[in-house]
């Protein structure tokens, strides 16, 4: 856990492109939503195609199906008012595409509604929050006395060889 969060602000401190964390932060929420699937799998190939940083993309789609546990009740009890559409629902169940990607489901297709609102807000938020953690909360780190003793010492030069 420790290693992790080791992780985690190193790509933070890093010169990582700021949207390249946003993007990672926003897919993992998205597929994080996403029940199980093909549909998961197809966004799981198209982060594998982009550039985005995969140690935070983890980090945010295991939290986000952790929370999810708590949330698929009420998105299902929502997604069911959106369902009662009769040619929504005929549409999702005739294309057999559709039903590939198992949009007919009212788990699924409220997932997927919800992580398409949220895709690029989160990535937008994601990448702001990030610059404003550079700009202020890192250079106040690197100043104070104890954060420079840490990096003098020898365990931080061990530390920074094993990874």
């Amino acid at each position: 856990m420790l290693t992790l969060l080791a992780k985690i602000l190193k790509v933070l401190n890093s010169q990582t492109s700021t949207w390249q964390i946003g993007w990672a932060v926003a897919l993992g929420l998205f597929i994080g939503i996403l029940p199980l699937g093909l549909l998961t799998f197809i966004l799981l190939l198209i982060v594998c195609l982009f550039t985005v940083n995969l140690s935070i993309f983890l980090v945010t789609w295991g939290l986000t199906k952790g929370l999810m546990l708590l949330f698929a009740t009420p998105l299902e009890n929502l997604t069911w008012q959106l369902a009662q559409n009769k040619q929504l629902l005929q549409l999702l169940a005739e294309g057999e595409t559709l039903q590939l990607l198992h949009l007919h489901h009212t788990l699924t297709l409220g997932s997927f509604v919800l992580g398409l609102i949220l895709l690029v807000p989160v990535a937008w938020l994601s990448s702001s929050l990030v610059k404003q953690y550079r700009a202020k909360v890192m250079s106040k780190v690197e100043k104070w006395k104890l954060t420079q003793m840490l990096k003098a010492s020898k365990l931080f030069s061990l530390y920074q060889k094993i990874q």
